[in-house]
C-alpha cells in the first residue's frame, strides 16, 4: 500500500510542478511514503525467520554432532561382542539382498531360495520349455554338449564369482534338478564348479 501511494504521491508532484502549486504537501507525503516503506521492508516476518532457522539450524547440527561423537564414544561397548554382531547383521542384508536380485534375473526361468545353514543360491526351474529340455539331458547326458549347456555353466561361474566378490568365499549357487529338487545339477562355489551331473 505505501508502495502505491508513493507512485500516487510522485505523479501528484509533478502536476504540483506543471501546475506552479506549493510543493511543500507532495514532497512530505512522498517522504512519509518512502519512511513507511523501509520500516516496513525492515520489519518483513522473512528477515526474522532467517535468523531463527539459522540458530535453529544451528542448535540441531549441534545435536546431531553431540549424539554422533556419544554413539562413537560408546564404540564397541554399545553391544556385547557389538563388532561380530554387526557383521553379521551386514553379511545377512547382503545375502538377503543377492536372493532378491536373483529372483527378480531368474522370474519367468525358476525360483530362488537360500539356505543360511549351507550358504547355497538354489535355483529351482520352472519355465515349461526349460524344464523339459534339462529333463531331457538327465535322460541323455551325453547330448549335454550338443545342446549348448556349456554356456549355462559359463554362466553359473560368473554368478559364482559375483557372489563371492559381495559376500565373500564359502558362498555355493546350485541349478537343481527338476526330477529331484533336493538335488543339484550344476553347483559353482568361488568361482569354480564343483558338482555337474554331466561330467
Amino acid at each position: 500500500m505505501a508502495i502505491f501511494a508513493l507512485i500516487l504521491s510522485i505523479l501528484r508532484l509533478s502536476m504540483v510542478i506543471q501546475n506552479g502549486e506549493n510543493l511543500i504537501s507532495p514532497i512530505l507525503l512522498i517522504l512519509v511514503c518512502a519512511g513507511l516503506i523501509i520500516y516496513s521492508g525492515i520489519n518483513l516476518p522473512f528477515w526474522h525467520n532467517s535468523k531463527s532457522n539459522s540458530t535453529t539450524n544451528n542448535t540441531s547440527t549441534a545435536l546431531v554432532s553431540k549424539s554422533s561423537k556419544d554413539f562413537s564414544s560408546a564404540g564397541t561397548n554399545a553391544f556385547p561382542d557389538g563388532s561380530d554382531k554387526q557383521k553379521n547383521a551386514a553379511q545377512s542384508v547382503k545375502a538377503h539382498n543377492i536372493l532378491t536380485s536373483l529372483q527378480k534375473n531368474y522370474n519367468g526361468t525358476g525360483t530362488v531360495t537360500f539356505v543360511k545353514g549351507t550358504k547355497e543360491y538354489r535355483v529351482k526351474p520352472t519355465n515349461k520349455d526349460f524344464v523339459s529340455s534339462l529333463k531331457a539331458l538327465i535322460k541323455t547326458p551325453a547330448n549335454a554338449k550338443e545342446a549348448n549347456f556349456d554356456q549355462v555353466v559359463t554362466n553359473f561361474k560368473k554368478l559364482s564369482l559375483s557372489i563371492k566378490k559381495n559376500l565373500g568365499s564359502g558362498y555355493s549357487v546350485s541349478l537343481m534338478n527338476p526330477n529331484k529338487e533336493d538335488q543339484p545339477i550344476l553347483t559353482a562355489k568361488d568361482g569354480v564348479i564343483t558338482y555337474n551331473y554331466f561330467k
